[in-house]
């Protein structure tokens, strides 16, 4: 299996890479969730250094393992 990326508009997908194959084939669209940004930590957290570089860049971490494996467990 392989996963290359492309944009949705208008009900049509548009690729940004062009497939390994061009063969009709069977495809899988995943779309991402929308991201979430923390506004402002506020209770007993309000003392604390937050390093918001930081927490975007393991959650785009955690996205990718995401999407790894959902393709994994997809098949090939």
């Amino acid at each position: 299996m392989n996963a290359i990326k492309g944009i949705y508009h208008n009900g049509m997908i548009e690729l940004i890479e062009k497939p390994e194959t061009q063969e009709a084939s069977e495809v899988l669209v995943i779309f991402p969730e929308k991201k979430k940004k923390i506004a402002q930590i506020g209770g007993i957290f309000k003392s604390y250094d937050i390093h918001y570089a930081e927490v975007e860049e393991e959650l785009k971490k955690l996205s990718l393992d995401s999407q790894r494996h959902i393709l994994d467990e997809t098949g090939d």
